[in-house]
């Protein structure tokens, strides 16, 4: 059964923050103290007390010692809150296997390439300069210098950045994050191999899930190609707004690398109620 569209609305609304759904999960079997919920999930306090008053706002969680001091206030799931819980249990749209949901993600945490990221980052940097960049992610959980070609951040942490990205050059639309990886994308090592092979545009549409399976160590990739189109399709993913930016971007980036006039549109989203994120490509 379908959720209803509240529940739609709460999931799109969780699903567009990893710390959301996180923090949630660990208030699924009890309610608890902000710090207990920061040490269950390794998130820094301060996000944990966003988190819990956005969801606060939405009236999926809720204080049950209001008068107490910060330090001292209990939280815990709403019956709103506990239905949400209840679909994603028994979802399959979600990245986070079932077993891992109320646990700080033992055994599999989703990740994406390093590489990757630095790309981005590069292309930050050249878009808005080395101050700007440093100003924007200066409060990010994971300092940039750390980073290598091949290491491994946690979806996560990517979610974190791009939304830090998104709050200080964006609109909200994330339009921005969307022209930034039509920018950096055919730069990833991965996709630049691919592209330096200079096969026909289906056969590299073709090769998307290779070069997908090594850049994430999660979801899938599905690809249908036909005359001048391709059709590709992410499942169990993590589609947030701007993770969806970001293939948005890359798509369209790879067509104006190849110089060809074409046109990206997204005729299908998760957070919408569809079964996967699509993205028709025709030239």
């Amino acid at each position: 059964m379908e959720p209803s569209g509240v529940v739609w609305s709460d999931f799109s609304f969780v699903a567009a923050s990893g710390y959301r759904e996180r923090v949630l999960n660990a208030l699924s079997r009890k309610p608890k103290f902000p710090k207990d919920v920061a040490r269950e999930t390794t998130l820094r306090i301060t996000h944990v007390s966003r988190a819990l008053r956005e969801m606060g706002g939405r009236g999926l969680v809720e204080c049950l010692n209001p008068e107490a001091k910060a330090r001292g206030r209990i939280y815990g799931v709403t019956e709103a809150g506990a239905s949400l819980l209840g679909y994603f249990d028994r979802s399959n749209r979600r990245f986070v296997p079932a077993s891992a949901r109320g646990t700080p993600y033992l055994g599999f945490v989703p990740k994406i390439r390093g590489s990757s990221v630095l790309r981005f980052l590069a292309a930050l940097r050249e878009s808005k300069g080395h101050e700007a960049l440093e100003g924007a992610i200066r409060s990010w959980s994971i300092d940039p210098r750390q980073l290598g070609e091949d290491s491994w951040i946690s979806v996560d942490s990517c979610a974190e950045l791009l939304e830090l990205v998104e709050s200080r050059f964006g609109d909200g639309s994330y339009s921005f994050i969307r022209a930034l990886f039509a920018a950096a994308g055919p730069s990833f090592p991965t996709i630049q191999g691919e592209l330096a092979r200079r096969m026909p545009l289906t056969a590299l549409a073709e090769r998307a899930p290779v070069v997908y399976a090594k850049e994430w160590n999660f979801g899938r990739l599905e690809v249908e190609t036909g005359p001048r189109r391709a059709v590709f399709r992410h499942f169990d993913w993590m589609p947030t707004p701007a993770m969806c930016a970001v293939f948005h971007g890359i798509y369209e980036g790879i067509l104006r690398w190849r110089g060809i006039d074409g046109q990206v549109r997204k005729t299908g989203c998760v957070r919408a109620g569809d079964s996967c994120c699509e993205y028709h490509v025709t030239w």
